[in-house]
């Protein structure tokens, strides 16, 4: 037998991104029987077991030629939704390209580097907005047409993630805050003063080890305030005249009006994983696969 269906795909794809035959077959609108039949089915074209066993019992974990059937099968679904857009294109809407920037890149972001990615898209209008990073996480794992601009290495198995780089954690200081030395080219955690900002749209275990690092400083969470706006971030720094700890690109969102300064941390520094995740059959992977992605942003911030 050699024929394995789009419908049987999509089963065996519904099986192991839900971690159960029961969840995958529910998902699918099958019967867990019929999904474990089809499952086999696919084993024995393949020629070998797809799923780890114990004993005679057959878990929903993939082994390594699982996943790579799985990714295979991901790719073929994704050429297949294009065909079908392709021959009911008079149909449909004009289908939308859409660009994700997590909120603290997005003055960072080079417009010339977009405006290259997007040339020759003349078939599709282009959609490119800044969102929460909870707001991408949602897209990806709605399976979403999309590439996205996004911290943490996220690594779902929808996806593909290409790596930038680190941005690192800093304190942000106003040129008119008198208790740090101006003459500090580092701050330790115990000195971060009470009442500062924690920019807070990252990756949540970002978030979890800036709270880490200032509890072993002797530091009580609650004396901390938590913002998810670059423009509140900037009237808390500007207008106030109160630190914050945020990514050291977050400065560009700023701009030059503002006189700050940053300071790195003198250990436990937190650096946090940038890069994009594109969906799988996603137009735009073949534009930055492989392509040279210094250009991203509009000056290397990162390392």
């Amino acid at each position: 037998m050699r024929n394995i269906s789009i419908r049987k795909m999509w089963v065996y794809v519904c099986a192991i991104e839900e971690g159960s035959f029961t969840e995958g077959a529910r998902r699918a609108n099958i019967s867990q029987p019929a999904a474990i039949s089809i499952i086999g089915e696919i084993e024995e074209t393949v020629g070998e077991e797809l799923f780890e066993r114990s004993g005679k019992t057959r878990r929903a974990t993939p082994t390594q030629r699982g996943n790579e059937v799985y990714d295979t099968f991901v790719r073929t679904l994704a050429v297949y939704e294009r065909a079908l857009e392709a021959i009911s294109a008079g149909k449909r809407p004009r289908r939308v390209q859409k660009i994700l920037i997590q909120t603290p890149y997005a003055a960072s972001v080079s417009a010339l580097w977009l405006s290259k990615l997007i040339e020759q898209e003349t078939d599709s209008q282009t959609s490119i907005r800044s969102a929460s990073w909870q707001e991408i996480m949602n897209a990806i794992e709605n399976r979403e047409d999309c590439m996205a601009l996004v911290d943490g290495e996220i690594r779902l198995k929808n996806s593909e993630y290409i790596s930038i780089g680190n941005v690192e954690m800093v304190l942000i200081i106003p040129d008119n805050y008198s208790n740090i030395d101006p003459g500090q080219s580092e701050v330790a955690w115990e000195d971060v003063p009470s009442g500062a900002v924690i920019y807070s749209d990252l990756c949540p275990n970002t978030l979890e080890r800036i709270y880490e690092n200032l509890k072993m400083a002797q530091k009580d969470a609650g004396d901390f305030i938590e913002v998810n706006c670059p423009s509140v971030l900037s009237n808390f720094c500007s207008k106030a005249g109160i630190p914050a700890i945020a990514p050291k690109n977050l400065i560009d969102a700023f701009g030059d009006e503002l006189r700050l300064r940053w300071l790195p941390f003198s250990y436990s520094k937190l650096f946090i994983p940038i890069g994009l995740s594109i969906s799988h059959g996603n137009r735009m992977r073949s534009k930055v696969i492989g392509k040279d992605i210094d250009n991203v942003f509009e000056r290397r911030f990162y390392i």
